[in-house]
């Protein structure tokens, strides 16, 4: 066997709850809820429905990165004009 990143505490795949409990804080009927939306990332083998954590990681990375853009967006634009109502 290869002593790689691939060990017992560093798998390439969790199961569906496992994937939402560590990276979402959700429930099992919520894990497989949003496996069955594709929100989780999944593989199937057989029966087996598996989630590389590679791939989780990299959806959560690309949607801290599209989120910090659209919040720099917004802290660019200008404020809306004040009505002048004297309130």
């Amino acid at each position: 066997m290869r002593n790689d990143d691939t060990t017992e505490n560093h798998p390439r795949t969790l199961s569906v709850p496992e994937v939402g409990r560590k990276y979402f804080g959700i429930g099992r009927g919520a894990s497989y809820a949003a496996a069955a939306r594709g929100d989780i990332p999944t593989i199937r083998l057989g029966r087996l429905l598996r989630a590389p954590v590679v791939a989780v990681e990299r959806m959560l990375a690309e949607a801290g990165q599209a989120a910090l853009t659209r919040h720099e967006s917004a802290s660019d634009a200008k404020p809306p004009p004040r009505s002048g109502t004297g309130v």
